[in-house]
C-alpha cells in the first residue's frame, strides 16, 4: 500500500495513520507495527520523520520500543484519567475506567509520630502515632499518581501486616468493618521535585497536580489523609456546580 501525504507536517500524517492503525484495531496490544525502513518506503520519508511520529506514540504510552525485537502496540488508549470530586473514589476506579490495567507500588510503610500538620487533619494530638504509607499507582505499568497517606494505628492494628499493593479502601471496609462516609480535599498546581520526576518518569517540562485529603468515617471521625501528586498531563478532575445565585439579584429580583 502506498501512502499518499497532505500539506500536513509529515511525521503528523505517519502519527494519524498508525493511530488509525490502533483505533481500527488494525493493531492489537502486543502487535509488532511495521518496522522504520518498511514505514520510510511507505510514505516516502526520511526514517528520521518515521522515528519522530513513533516517538510521539511511545511518549504518549501506546507504542513501547524493545531493544532488537522492534516496536509493539502496548495499549489501544492513552492513560489520561478523570477523578470525579462527587462521590469518594480510587486510583484503582479511575484506571479500570478507563479500560487500563491499575496497579500499586508501595514505596514505604511504616509507623511513624504525626507531625504537627498530620495530627490536626487526623484530630490527633501532635506525635500520636500513624500508620504511614508512600505508594506509586500505575496504570499500564504507567506512573500517575504518587500519594503519602497517614491512618490514625490505634484504629488500624495490623495494617502494615496485610498486603497493601491493592486498593486500600478495601481493606478498610472490608477487614476494619469500616465505613467511608464523606471526604474534604484540596486542590492545587506545583512543580514536582527531582525525586518525584524520576519516580513519575516525568521531565521538566511536566507540572503536576497536589491533593490533599481528608476521609471520615460515619462516626465523623478522620481516618485518612493524604497528600498526592497526580501528573498534569495524565489527570484530569471533574465536578458538577450548582446554579449561579448572586445575592443582590435575588434580593431586587
Amino acid at each position: 500500500m502506498e501512502a499518499v501525504l497532505t500539506t500536513k507536517s509529515k511525521y503528523m500524517a505517519i502519527y494519524e495513520w498508525l493511530s488509525g492503525q490502533i483505533t481500527s484495531k488494525a493493531l492489537r496490544p502486543g502487535d509488532k507495527i511495521p518496522n522504520e525502513s518498511d514505514l520510510s518506503a511507505m510514505f516516502g520519508v526520511h526514517r528520521m520523520t518515521v522515528r519522530q511520529a513513533i516517538d510521539k506514540l511511545v511518549n504518549d504510552h501506546m507504542l513501547v520500543r524493545k531493544r532488537g525485537k522492534g516496536t509493539y502496540l502496548l495499549s489501544e488508549k492513552r492513560p489520561v484519567l478523570t477523578r470525579s470530586l462527587e462521590t469518594i473514589s480510587t486510583y484503582h476506579d479511575d484506571i479500570a475506567k478507563a479500560g487500563l490495567e491499575p496497579r500499586y507500588k508501595t514505596l514505604e510503610a511504616r509507623i511513624i509520630p504525626a507531625e504537627e500538620a498530620v495530627a490536626a487533619h487526623l484530630g490527633l494530638p501532635a506525635g500520636s502515632d500513624v500508620v504511614y504509607l508512600y505508594r506509586l499507582m500505575l496504570a499500564n505499568d504507567v506512573p500517575l499518581v504518587l500519594e503519602h497517606c497517614y491512618l490514625p494505628a490505634d484504629i488500624f492494628s495490623g495494617l502494615l501486616e496485610r498486603s497493601l499493593d491493592e486498593i486500600l479502601y478495601k481493606i478498610i471496609i472490608s477487614e476494619y468493618k469500616m465505613s467511608l462516609n464523606y471526604s474534604r480535599n484540596e486542590i492545587g498546581a506545583t512543580l514536582p521535585t527531582d525525586g518525584e520526576k524520576k519516580l513519575l518518569k516525568i521531565g521538566d517540562d511536566c507540572a503536576c497536580l497536589w491533593v490533599e485529603g481528608v476521609v471520615f468515617n460515619d462516626e465523623g471521625r478522620a481516618v485518612e489523609f493524604s497528600r498526592a501528586l497526580y501528573r498534569g498531563d495524565k489527570y484530569r478532575f471533574k465536578c458538577s456546580i450548582g446554579k449561579y445565585m448572586c445575592e443582590d439579584i435575588v434580593r431586587t429580583g
